[in-house]
């Protein structure tokens, strides 16, 4: 028995909010540094179409890195996905807001694992809610931990994380090994002077 157009329609609407593939579909990374390289690479395997724009940032480059290297407007404006990895700074501050958002496709998601204040958190929850865009996953956030009461929270477009993005058992030896060598170097220095 062959469904009804209308019957087809409303599940499709219900779902809206389920996980898309990624293949052949466009990747655009925002800073292509060592992470976001990493980011192209990853996106590469699910075989996606890795864009990326940084200010000075050359063919050349993009190309040695394995993706193509397109103007802003563009990378806004076809990006299925869009992953940021900038550090914070005057330049960087506020650089995805209201005027990029309105580039974006109704069905991009944005993903921010980089620094919050890089997105402007006003326009991102007005795009998120007026359907400029698809949904967003955030690890990070102006101010964290994020307010109990915060919009992002509640919007059922968003995939909140807690400034986790980095967590690897790994990386915590790594932090934690660091500081206790480090307090270590200190104590010893410390009891050098003492007895001097």
């Amino acid at each position: 028995m062959a469904s009804s157009p209308r019957i087809s329609i409303a599940i499709l609407d219900d779902y809206q909010n389920v996980a898309l593939e990624m293949a052949r579909k466009t990747l655009g990374v925002l800073g292509l540094g060592h992470i976001g390289s990493a980011v192209g690479v990853i996106g590469r395997a699910f075989q996606t179409n890795v864009i990326s724009w940084r200010q000075n940032f050359t063919a050349e480059r993009a190309e040695s890195k394995g993706v193509q290297r397109v103007d802003k407007d563009t990378l806004f404006s076809t990006s299925d996905f869009l992953s940021l990895h900038f550090r914070l700074s005057e330049r960087t501050q506020g650089l995805v807001g209201a005027e990029a958002f309105a580039r974006m496709k109704k069905t991009s998601r944005l993903i921010n694992t980089s620094r919050g204040p890089i997105v402007d958190t006003s326009a991102l929850i007005d795009a998120l809610t007026s359907g400029q865009i698809g949904g967003a996953a955030i690890d990070v956030y102006d101010a964290e931990s994020l307010e109990l009461a915060h919009p992002l929270r509640s919007l059922r477009n968003v995939l909140p994380t807690p400034h986790i993005g980095y967590v690897t058992r790994e990386r915590y030896q790594t932090f934690y090994g660091d500081t206790i060598r480090n307090f270590v170097e200190w104590l010893d220095q410390s009891q050098r002077i003492d007895h001097a």
